[in-house]
């Protein structure tokens, strides 16, 4: 059977062992052409585990964060990684500009003053702290975006003990929305393939800034919307245990390819809004339920489809879009969605108030699933999968 938990809009899923097809709610109906959902390999009723009820992860963890840029062979990569908090020093915190990342002609449409910076959670070019070698996570951004559009998700992860790595998917970024695609064009599990061995090769470069500070025997890849995509194609490298899509799902369309995706032995845990504009949540239902190998799902009731998930309604007065409507610019239909699904206040929350959920639960997720007890040393006893957001504020 299926449980589900709801805590003031949040509801999480989770299916227990058993010979039974399971289907997720809200999921389409198929027909008869279309293939069979698997039976998941699935662990214990998350009501059970010890501590369910804490949100363990939803504040920043025990590390200061540190930031450095890594240039791939054409694009650039964001890395975030855990520092000790004696030695993140006085420097400033590192801020990034939204208008780094649009077109020439786009950028040009912009008037001067109009450039509001985005103040991160990390330090540029302080040391790493010599406690690692630290898990290695892959975050892919999503459509329309960039490398550092969720810098709070991965400035977290990195407080808690991980090393993040963010690299430019510029086939789908903003630059090349906005009329300026690269001039090679390359795979997304290209890019990301690439990225993960830079990644391993700053780790074993003697006298380089992370040397020693990767642990890149394993990769834990995290994607947002299309990302989400990235994310699941990366489930087919030995390398790679499981997989956490946001908002991100499977659509009709994509069920051929389910069993390929979506590999036994995988674990994905889904993370997504119900009243998500871009991406259906019935299609995010249906991927949980086509998840052989172990699943989750958790549903965040006050997000839409970047507020919980990146900073971008955060950038200025209003998020990237209202920027530009700000200064005169006419916004392709296109992008409206995609930039502001989620960033009006009501019906949606202010990001603030949704990423402490989304904080937790992907941390707990990573701790947990993944690492099982490396967590300990952190305090929390928390044995088995955390799933619960308590008094949530969504």
């Amino acid at each position: 059977m299926t449980y589900t938990t709801r805590t003031r809009g949040v509801a999480v899923r989770r299916a227990r062992r058993t010979g039974a097809v399971l289907l997720a709610v809200g999921a389409l109906a198929l027909t008869a052409c279309a293939p069979m959902p698997p039976t998941p390999a699935t662990g214990p009723n998350p009501n059970d585990a010890p501590r369910a009820g804490e949100a363990a992860y939803a504040e920043p963890g025990p590390y200061e964060v540190g930031v450095t840029t890594i240039e791939l062979s054409d694009r650039p990569m964001e890395v975030w990684y855990p520092v000790d908090p004696e030695d993140i020093g006085t420097g400033p915190r590192d801020e990034y500009f939204i208008r780094d990342f649009v077109s020439s002609s786009f950028n040009e449409l912009i008037p001067p003053e109009v450039n509001p910076p985005y103040v991160t959670n990390a330090v540029r070019g302080v040391p790493a702290s010599e406690e690692g070698p630290f898990p290695l996570v892959l975050f892919s951004h999503g459509f329309a975006s960039y490398r550092v559009q969720s810098t709070e998700l991965t400035t977290h992860l990195a407080s808690w003990g991980f090393v993040v790595i963010s690299p430019d998917y510029l086939e789908r970024g903003l630059k090349s929305v906005l009329g300026e695609a690269p001039a090679v064009r390359r795979a997304d599990t290209d890019v990301a393939n690439e990225a993960i061995e830079a990644a391993r090769s700053a780790t074993t470069t003697p006298g380089g800034a992370l040397e020693g500070r990767i642990d890149g025997s394993t990769v834990f890849p995290i994607g947002h919307s299309a990302g989400g995509g990235t994310t699941l194609r990366l489930l087919s490298r030995p390398d790679v245990v499981s997989g956490i899509p946001l908002a991100a799902g499977l659509s009709f369309n994509q069920l051929e390819d389910a069993a390929e995706l979506l590999p036994p032995g995988k674990a994905v845990t889904w993370i997504a809004a119900p009243r998500d504009a871009v991406v259906a949540i019935a299609n995010v239902r249906q991927g949980f339920t086509y998840t052989a190998g172990e699943r989750r799902l958790v549903e965040l009731g006050g997000s839409g489809h970047v507020n919980a998930f990146s900073d971008i309604c955060e950038i200025g007065d209003g998020g990237a879009v209202e920027i530009a409507r700000a200064a005169g610019i006419p916004v392709p239909e296109s992008l409206l969605a995609l930039g502001n699904d989620g960033c009006r206040v009501p019906p949606f929350k202010d990001s603030a108030e949704v990423w402490p959920e989304l904080h937790h639960f992907v941390t707990a997720e990573m701790a947990l699933e993944q690492f099982g007890t490396g967590i300990d040393r952190f305090g929390k006893g928390l044995e088995q999968k955390v799933v619960l957001y308590p008094n949530g504020r969504i």
